[in-house]
């Protein structure tokens, strides 16, 4: 049974820009992929220089892909630690309340899918059920879960027993994405209900995202209950560690690529990659944030954004949708990637707007205030 330390758990502003970043990446990067309707192949040719678009696609992708949500989920796992603790050191149980809260994410996610169907949120609140019955046990065996979903245990079994666990979306894609391309608002929003979550929930589990995902929510925690994320003594050099040998591993597993495409193995390896990568972007920052003030003013304008991340999440899927969809302006008929990207910029410069503006007000951003509130209603748990 884990015991708090009953240290005080004060605002991490490093996490707030990390969190913004990685919201921010996410618009990017959907706004590339045209809010899943790039790959209709229609605006191919609408390049704006046509030599830019595989260029500009590669970094994307190198950047951003697969990176983003990472970030995302590791500090979804650290605020469940904060929060969790902070109810410990009252002698409170947080599963009950946790698990509404849960219940709460998966319905605003159900509100995002309607506009987006590359919703995670319904994803998060299905495995955040389990937190708070991790959250429970000692360090050391929630390093041992974490080190055996790291492996993927999924793609291992596939590997070592031939067996295909991938599941077809094939009748639901015939059913989203026409009427994403051509259909109404009110008919988007019906297929996006209907066959949205099949379509994504299948696609994460292919992918091996489920257990990366879970393996992350579980690394956040550790951390927390390490305070890594605070500048106290001994964590800077545990960051240098995790930077250096984070990198050397993603640097190697880029260049000499594991197994063949569409494989087990290359699946597993392109999932460790994605992992080494996004921890030497988190080491990084953490390092520069604390020994950098140039570098915490200018990465600190992202904490905005990350401090009303929910709102930003939920906004950037009716923005995308309308700007991409055809019952808005339809322009993944109508532009490349560079063009999409150039969007994605819009978007996310808008949010930052709104966010700069709101939060000169308020303390919650208006989604995280309404989800608090729902939170902490009295309830016969």
């Amino acid at each position: 049974m884990y015991r708090t330390t009953n240290l005080p758990n004060t605002r991490i502003q490093v996490a707030d820009a990390l969190r913004g970043i990685a919201v921010a990446g996410i618009i990017l990067i959907h706004s590339c992929e045209h809010f899943n309707l790039y790959w209709s192949g229609l605006s191919l040719d609408r390049a704006i220089i046509p030599a830019l678009e595989k260029p500009v696609t590669d970094f994307m992708w190198w950047l951003f892909a697969g990176k983003m949500y990472t970030i995302f989920a590791l500090l979804f796992g650290l605020s469940f630690y904060v929060q969790s603790d902070n109810q410990a050191q009252r002698g409170n149980d947080f599963t009950g309340r946790f698990t509404w809260r849960m219940i709460l994410l998966c319905i605003i996610g159900m509100v995002n899918t309607a506009f987006y169907n590359g919703d995670v949120l319904v994803l998060y609140s299905i495995l955040g059920l389990l937190m708070p019955w991790l959250g429970k046990l000692p360090t050391r065996w929630l390093w041992a879960i974490f080190a055996f979903l790291v492996i993927q245990p999924f793609e291992m079994f596939s590997l070592l027993s031939g067996i295909d666990l991938h599941i077809s979306t094939e009748s639901w894609d015939k059913g989203l994405y026409p009427v994403l391309e051509d259909g109404g608002f009110i008919d988007s929003l019906v297929a996006s209900l209907r066959y949205g979550q099949p379509v994504t929930l299948a696609w994460y589990f292919n992918s091996g995202r489920v257990t990366q995902t879970l393996s992350l929510f579980i690394l956040g925690m550790l951390l927390g209950r390490m305070r890594m994320f605070y500048d106290e003594p001994g964590n800077m050099k545990k960051w240098l560690i995790a930077m250096c040998t984070c990198l050397f591993t993603a640097v190697v597993l880029y260049f000499f690529p594991i197994g063949k495409d569409g494989t087990p193995l290359r699946m597993m390896t392109s999932l460790w990659y994605n992992f080494a990568h996004t921890l030497a972007m988190v080491s990084a920052t953490v390092l520069l944030w604390y020994s950098s003030k140039g570098f915490r003013r200018v990465i600190g304008k992202f904490s905005v954004i990350g401090r009303m991340s929910l709102s930003n999440y939920l906004l950037q899927s009716i923005l995308g949708s309308m700007v991409f969809y055809s019952w808005g302006f339809c322009l993944y008929r109508e532009v490349g990637l560079v063009y999409g990207l150039l969007a994605g910029i819009g978007i996310v410069t808008v949010q930052y707007i709104f966010s700069y503006l709101w939060l000169r007000h308020h303390t919650h951003g208006p989604v995280e205030w309404v989800w608090k509130k729902l939170t902490w209603i009295k309830l016969p748990l």
